[in-house]
């Protein structure tokens, strides 16, 4: 597990050499803490030791959710096969460590994000924010429609739900500052989150743009998004 700053409840991954003797994604949830016959510990700087809940297990990479209530400062992450310790790792554990989903699953480029696009009668439109291209995924220009109708961009990550407040979160997209709406847990996924953002109207036809969400004081990667 390489060193780095994670959030109890986020989403994790640890890389690595001989972590599982076979490859297993979760089938359900609740995640299990045991996936073959591989499992994850995270002993905090209480002293706590917990078990992980397992997303996916690999010889190479084994993705994972910081157990709740990690306390915050240095953790020990252990790899277990058959309860024997086969890799561990530090990391830091922070109140937030945010990170945004982008559609290409390298944290760079168009988010994985969906828009809706809600008129004054309150009836919605569902925006494409990305579609696939020949080697990956590309932004697809948002319409902001007509100037009485509002898009609202929900953006995914992980390492968010911790924030003391919803005005600890703020957005800035292309350079101006965008009202954040909501910003928590996202309620299907285990350790995902949702960031609901309002598009400001003065971004028509600026095409591409960055994304870049702070939550208490903590940058994200910075993601793109196409405003037609």
């Amino acid at each position: 597990v390489p060193g780095g700053a994670l959030a109890a409840e986020s989403i994790a991954a640890g890389f690595g050499q001989g972590l599982a003797t076979a490859t297993q994604n979760a089938g359900a949830t609740p995640l299990p803490t045991t996936l073959g016959d591989v499992s994850v510990s995270v002993t905090d700087s209480a002293g706590i030791d917990r078990p992980a809940p397992l997303f996916f297990v690999s010889a190479a990479q084994i993705n994972f959710e910081v157990p709740a209530g990690t306390a915050t400062g240095p953790a020990t992450v252990r790899v277990l096969q058959q309860n024997q310790v086969v890799a561990r790792g530090q990391v830091n554990i922070d109140a937030v460590a945010p990170g945004l989903f982008t559609a290409n699953a390298d944290g760079k480029g168009v988010a994985a994000a969906l828009a809706l696009r809600v008129a004054p009668d309150g009836g919605q439109t569902a925006l494409e924010v990305f579609h696939a291209v020949q080697g990956g995924y590309v932004a697809t220009p948002l319409d902001l429609g007509a100037a009485t109708d509002q898009v609202i961009l929900e953006l995914f990550g992980t390492g968010i739900r911790g924030r003391p407040a919803l005005t600890a979160v703020t957005a800035k997209i292309g350079g101006q500052d965008a009202e954040v709406l909501y910003a928590g847990p996202q309620g299907g996924f285990a350790g995902l989150d949702q960031v609901n953002v309002r598009l400001p109207r003065s971004l028509a036809g600026r095409g591409a743009v960055d994304v870049v969400l702070t939550v208490d004081g903590k940058m994200a990667n910075a993601v793109t998004v196409n405003i037609r």
